[in-house]
């Protein structure tokens, strides 16, 4: 008799210490950082904060942008990369991943095998912009001017390696001009020197543009896709103007050390497939200047795939290499805040 009445409470307990294992292992409990690799108000950091508020509403957690500038995004990959795999470390990687692991072979982490992919965030085409005092409306018209004026004319890219940087050399080699590169750590901090006239012509992607279109001190000329872009379909394509082979588009995405736990590896990316989803949401990202991409996580992993040999060969037709770096390969990984917070 004792033992059936037991038996109700026994079952009630064991019920009751399952639900405190499963809460204990509810995602998250804390705040998540995502390491950014360009400084604030470049695109890369735009981009990872607007999924970060989107995240933070989903998760009734924080989500916070932590900004790790320096060797195009290679600081913050290094960083991410040796981070517990505990989800509470996330990454923002872009094509300056995918290029960077073709021009600096050795580093202390291997892109993209080093992280696990979560979820494409989206997409954005470079843009070539230059300042009106130029007296330029368009491609051919700088082309004509930089022919005439050989080593003269300044331009701009958010640093070595990235898709600004490969898109100018491109630019260069199939226009057959010369011009003086002057790298940044972020392409907002290269768009206030075109703005304010200390460059010339500025290679860098649309939302960072986006900031200051209606600026009449610049002059949007062609993108460098391979198609007009959904998000700025008014400007040309570099191929239409006569600069063919500079295919150069950028993409951003989502990523965790290798070895976050599967669930919260599905669970992040179930939550940036919502954001995706909604039409509020998509509006905001458009008018930022990116074109949102709707991507599970299988389907980034295999972009990926395709996306390292894509870029190995646009830097070695740009002519890209290690001796292009003003500075050392990163050798060290610098720290992130203790325990990831």
């Amino acid at each position: 008799m004792l033992r059936r009445l037991l038996a109700p409470i026994a079952a009630l307990l064991l019920v009751g210490a399952v639900a405190s294992v499963a809460d204990a292992q509810i995602y998250p409990t804390r705040p998540v950082h995502i390491v950014v690799g360009f400084p604030a108000g470049s695109t890369t950091d735009i981009l990872a904060r607007i999924y970060a508020d989107k995240l933070t509403e989903y998760f009734n957690q924080r989500f916070i942008v932590e900004n790790i500038p320096g060797h195009s995004s290679n600081d913050a990959a290094a960083a991410a990369a040796i981070a517990d795999p505990d989800g509470y470390t996330l990454f923002v990687a872009s094509n300056a991943q995918s290029a960077n692991a073709a021009i600096l072979p050795e580093q202390p982490f291997a892109f993209p095998h080093a992280f696990a992919p979560i979820a494409m965030l989206g997409r954005a085409p470079t843009v070539v912009v230059v300042n009106r005092a130029l007296g330029v409306g368009s491609v051919r018209e700088l082309v004509a001017l930089a022919k005439t004026k050989p080593g003269t004319l300044r331009y701009g890219t958010s640093g070595l390696g990235t898709g600004g940087h490969v898109a100018a050399q491109l630019f260069k080699a199939s226009a057959g001009v010369s011009m003086v590169q002057a790298t940044y750590d972020g392409s907002h901090e290269a768009a206030a020197d075109l703005v304010a006239g200390r460059l010339d012509v500025l290679f860098a992607p649309l939302p960072t543009i986006a900031g200051i279109a209606a600026d009449r001190r610049i002059v949007q000329l062609a993108t460098t896709g391979a198609r007009r872009s959904p998000v700025a379909p008014q400007l040309p394509t570099l191929a239409e103007e006569g600069i063919a082979g500079v295919d150069v588009g950028l993409w951003f995405g989502l990523m965790a050390p290798r070895g976050i736990p599967g669930e919260v590896q599905r669970e992040i990316a179930n939550a940036v497939t919502r954001a995706v989803d909604s039409h509020f949401f998509k509006d905001n990202l458009t008018a930022s200047g990116a074109e949102p991409v709707r991507a599970t996580l299988d389907t980034f992993a295999a972009f990926l795939e395709i996306d390292m040999p894509t870029w190995a060969s646009l830097v070695s037709r740009a002519g890209v290499s290690v001796a292009d770096y003003e500075r050392p390969a990163v050798r060290t990984a610098p720290t992130l805040p203790v325990n990831g917070h």
